[in-house]
């Protein structure tokens, strides 16, 4: 009997382990700094898609309101992500950030192939939607995105 005890908590403790050393992207990018008065800062969206799937990652906006009327303005996160979620984006969510470096952490679980979405929009300004087909699978542990209207060159680093 109490062998079986231990072989459980073995494998308990394994599968536990296991779960604990998930993947995570570091992602490095700018948001430029625009010559307006009424440069808003802009919200930021980012999340994985497989096929038929998505999992939100991220997401930057107003958060001193309750109900966040701006959300639906990430169109394409809105679309996959957003009008599904009921406004909860528990560990995901934060406030907007200002022009300059930025660097996040992102926890993508036991994903090996998506496409990192990454959606910039500012108020009375741009919009820029871009992508970047990821294969865990292969070797490759640094990708390149190139620099759009909305935001700059970025860098994502798979920790594994």
């Amino acid at each position: 009997m109490n062998k079986n005890i231990l072989i459980t908590l073995a494998a308990l403790s394994l599968l536990f382990t296991v779960a604990s050393q998930a993947t995570t992207l570091t992602v490095d990018f700018s948001l430029p700094q625009f010559d307006k008065q009424d440069y808003r800062k802009p919200y930021v969206a980012m999340w994985a898609e497989t096929k038929g799937n998505s999992d939100n990652l991220l997401l930057w906006h107003l958060t001193k309101r309750d109900n966040d009327k701006w959300l639906v303005d990430i169109r394409r996160w809105w679309r996959k992500e957003g009008r599904y979620s009921d406004n909860k984006f528990d560990g995901t969510t934060g406030a907007t950030k200002g022009a300059g470096q930025h660097q996040v952490q992102l926890d993508i679980g036991d994903l090996t192939k998506f496409t990192l979405m990454i959606e910039v929009v500012r108020q009375k300004g741009g919009r820029s939607l871009v992508r970047k087909k990821i294969d865990l699978s292969n070797t490759n542990s640094l990708y390149n995105i190139a620099p759009s209207d909305e935001i700059g060159a970025i860098t994502i680093k798979v920790n594994n």
